[in-house]
């Protein structure tokens, strides 16, 4: 068993529309505090804050990872899976013991990954703007639109089509991988561009330095919509003229790896991305 190093503390959130994860959150919180861990709950996190936690446990999906991270960048997560998919939450519930265990010992790092910070301009004003996590998405109507794409001051091309993604890595294996786009391995410093359903045959996506400025334009009147991490009640209609910048954001998206974690391992089993699935690997 690994010992705690000197006194931590840890913030724990648990999905609300989960009984066993709410359940578990009632067994670690004495379990830490057992081990001489303090642990602050999401109400009580808000109201203290975050400043000296050293991780917050999520009890739930990648839904909720995402929402942790939104409401207390930069801290690290560490994702205990009770969703679908749960490619954030790598950890599965029955070893909840031994992955708080191994990040109180030390034994893991933090992977800080970058985010997205969005701004609508329309002519001089700034009339949205936004902080992703995965992907900022134009999104047509029942027509195609037009968008110009820009980076760094370089006009790149015009996509007619369905809309465009602009991916983070950790968004790389969401709608960018739907869409199409490439997966970015963990530690890839850069982002996705890729057009939606482009009315043309030339459909590769970019992938483009983490400090690039993308510019988005808008060049026809029909109907479209902004999401920022699929955000669809938030999601500001788009005009004529709309210019969609996208930088990389300040806070970081900060996850808990430990040891054994391996990226590809999950994209084999969460997404069964397997192309011989009784195959056994020739190298250990």
């Amino acid at each position: 068993m690994g010992e705690a190093r000197g006194a931590q503390t840890f913030g724990i959130i648990a999905a609300l529309n989960k009984p066993q994860a709410k359940e578990l959150e009632g067994e670690i919180t004495p379990w830490l505090a057992a081990r001489g861990v303090g642990c602050r709950d999401e109400a009580t996190m808000v109201r203290d804050g975050v400043a000296d936690l050293d991780a917050i446990v999520v009890l739930g999906g990648d839904g909720l990872m995402m929402r942790a991270a939104r409401m207390f960048p930069d801290v690290p997560l560490l994702g205990i899976n009770f969703g679908h998919v749960g490619f954030l939450t790598m950890v599965e519930r029955k070893d909840w013991r031994a992955a708080i265990e191994a990040t109180l010992a030390g034994e893991h790092r933090v992977q800080r990954s970058p985010t997205l910070q969005v701004d609508v301009l329309r002519g001089s004003a700034t009339v949205a703007s936004g902080w992703v996590i995965n992907d900022a998405v134009i999104r047509a109507g029942p027509q195609l639109i037009e968008v110009e794409l820009y980076v760094d001051g370089q006009y790149v091309n015009i996509y007619p089509g369905d809309g465009m993604i602009v991916s983070t890595p950790q968004g790389s294996t969401a709608y960018c991988m739907s869409a199409g786009g490439p997966i970015l391995t963990r530690g890839v410093r850069g982002f996705v561009i890729i057009a939606l359903n482009p009315h043309s045959p030339i459909r590769i996506p970019l992938v483009v330095e983490e400090e690039s400025t993308i510019d988005l334009v808008m060049v026809n009147d029909r109907p479209s919509w902004l999401y920022l991490d699929g955000k669809i009640e938030d999601a500001p209609d788009l005009q004529r003229g709309d210019l969609i910048r996208v930088r990389r954001g300040q806070p970081t998206f900060s996850l808990v790896l430990l040891e054994g974690m391996s990226f590809f391992t999950a994209v084999r089993s969460r997404f069964n991305f397997l192309i011989r699935p009784d195959s056994v690997p020739s190298r250990a």
